[in-house]
């Protein structure tokens, strides 16, 4: 089978979705032969024919015309990862033409048209967190032009499923820097060290959570701090009584062995509450077995995630806990993990491709 992956952007530019996109071509080819061809969203950006072994074009301007010029005539299906912002090109705008050109290719062509949700266009403004009414006119004709809606979110699934006016499919994000190809090691083989990894949004972490990010440190005995990403330049004095390592990029296989042989991985997440099981960094704390720590309590029960028994926040019980009760927390956070790994979630996909 050979079907389509529409993206905003891939690498080398970073984005969580074109990651995403990335190791699901790679599994659908692996689990279930199902060849990836990328159409990329953004006209402006220059990429490379091939990206990790697969087909990838530009569509070269935004309108049904230019996109159906480059849709593979052999294609059976196709998965739109729709994150709205990355779609538009100001505030006001909306990508209108989209849902059109999906609906005439579906018709004309008799494929399946899988919508992955991993955003919906929210406004906020101070406390106030609603749906933004003209983009959301996009996702709405989406929902209705798809065969198939899944989205990352179950606070997202209750408003899709109220469009669409039956059950949408909801699966928590996998580890999009991989999984391990080993023995995940017991927490007491681990070094004393604690991992702060992902893009320049962690800067949150230092910025409002530093006292909390300490505090753990503290509480768990951390000798070291290793942050993973694009520089902070972050000021070692900043950080008394513990090691600060500032590793910059560094390859997916390179973070996969550092998370092997951390003790914990610190998240703020704080910016999204409700949607913790859709944050990749998490996911990948979960996979590679650390003590994931959030800076606050983030309401994603219906997740399937709580607090003190997925996941710990810094407060004073934190420096109570034995290393059991931390394996604990591990282990509760892997076994979520595993029901929606990338094997899982690309079963998923592959089922409705295929039906």
């Amino acid at each position: 089978m050979k079907i389509v992956q529409i993206v905003p952007r891939l690498p080398p530019y970073t984005d969580g979705v074109g990651d995403y996109s990335i190791r699901l071509a790679s599994q659908l080819l692996k689990g279930h032969g199902i060849v990836t061809q990328f159409l990329v969203f953004q006209p402006d950006i220059e990429i490379e024919p091939i990206i990790e072994g697969f087909a990838a074009t530009v569509i070269p301007a935004h309108t049904p015309k230019a996109l159906l010029s480059v849709l593979p005539g052999n294609i059976e299906g196709i998965i739109l990862h729709y994150s709205n912002y990355p779609y538009i090109q100001g505030k006001i705008d909306a990508p209108f033409w989209l849902p059109t050109a999906l609906a005439t290719a579906v018709r004309q062509r008799n494929i399946k048209l899988i919508v992955m949700f991993h955003e919906l266009p929210f406004f906020k403004f101070k406390k106030l967190n609603f749906l933004n009414p003209i983009q959301s006119l996009v996702s709405r004709r989406l929902v209705k032009v798809a065969t198939t809606v899944l989205t990352d979110s179950a606070r997202f699934q209750a408003i899709l499923s109220r469009w669409l006016k039956q059950p949408v499919t909801c699966i928590p994000d996998f580890s999009t820097i991989g999984e391990p190809d080993e023995r995940i090691p017991p927490l007491s083989d681990r070094s004393r060290r604690i991992i702060v990894f992902g893009g320049s949004d962690r800067s949150r972490v230092y910025q409002n959570h530093l006292k909390a990010l300490l505090y753990s440190c503290h509480a768990l005995g951390i000798e070291e701090i290793c942050d993973i990403g694009k520089s902070l330049n972050l000021q070692p004095s900043n950080f008394p009584g513990v090691r600060l390592v500032q590793m910059g990029f560094q390859p997916a296989e390179a973070v996969r062995q550092l998370l092997l042989n951390s003790l914990a991985g610190f998240i703020d997440y704080s910016r999204f509450p409700g949607d913790l099981g859709k944050s990749s960094v998490f996911a990948a704390f979960c996979a590679h077995g650390l003590v994931p720590i959030c800076s606050c309590y983030n309401p994603s029960e219906a997740d399937g995630l709580e607090m003190h028994k997925h996941y710990l926040v810094p407060n004073p019980s934190l420096k109570n806990l034995s290393l059991t009760q931390l394996q604990t927390v591990v282990n509760n956070s892997s076994t979520w993990y595993e029901n929606h790994n990338i094997v899982q979630n690309t079963k998923v996909f592959a089922s409705y491709l295929s039906k």
